[in-house]
């Protein structure tokens, strides 16, 4: 009787064994991948500083990196700091060792920044379409309207006279895909031409609304092109 209970307790002990070891292969397969995401996340280069001295910084709202959310090689990531380089147009992680690398473009779904999502458009045939390069997506749908944003390095004499100065001064440029081509907008004007109907009803919004292109370029494209296509349904 004895012997029975002696093999019965080792039988249940070799299930538990069993049990616990398909636990542990489920646990070690899911950190195993955990670790190979954030491998893939990791593995850009170094961000490269800057040669010159700016008086000013070269990133999208801020130098500080912020948190924010990132969509990378099909893995979401809710929780990431982040900035963007406007100058060498590269979007830069903090990892968690303090390092600045430079995400890999091609591997970029899609980045939640500053309440603005960016994204790296592949160029996709349509006339117009503009290069390759991170931009924000300000509308979706038939009205799919982008902004790009570049700065670049102008040169200055220096407030003591001797030498020079060097500064960033930012560039944006609007696309607007309708009618299966690419509108560029850098002016009031451009924006009609893109829209091309309810011109009329477009320079009265834009009339009783004050919008001034250099002064909130931004602001007026995106309501515009709102107001647009409320007229068009």
């Amino acid at each position: 009787m004895r012997i029975m209970k002696f093999f019965m307790y080792l039988i249940l002990m070799f299930f538990a064994w069993q049990q616990l070891q398909a636990q542990d292969d489920r646990y070690a397969a899911g950190y195993m991948n955990a670790v190979s995401n954030h491998a893939t996340l990791f593995s850009g280069n170094s961000q490269q500083p800057l040669t010159l001295q700016l008086i000013n910084h070269q990133y999208f709202k801020t130098q500080d990196f912020v948190n924010g959310r990132l969509s990378y090689n099909g893995v979401v990531y809710p929780d990431v700091w982040l900035r963007w380089d406007l100058y060498r147009d590269e979007l830069i992680i903090l990892s968690p060792v303090n390092y600045f690398i430079a995400l890999k473009s091609a591997y970029v779904d899609f980045a939640e920044i500053h309440g603005y999502r960016i994204f790296y458009l592949h160029p996709d045939g349509l006339a117009g379409c503009p290069p390759a390069g991170n931009y924000i997506l300000l509308h979706s749908g038939d009205h799919f309207l982008l902004e790009k944003l570049s700065n670049e390095i102008n040169r200055k004499e220096a407030k003591s006279g001797i030498g020079s100065e060097y500064y960033f001064i930012l560039s944006t440029t609007f696309y607007l895909q309708k009618d299966d081509a690419y509108h560029k907008i850098k002016n009031r004007r451009m924006l009609l031409k893109a829209l091309d109907t309810h011109r009329k009803e477009m320079k009265q919004f834009i009339r009783a609304n004050k919008f001034r292109y250099q002064q909130d370029a931004e602001k007026m494209v995106l309501e515009v092109v709102k107001e647009h296509k409320k007229l068009s349904r």
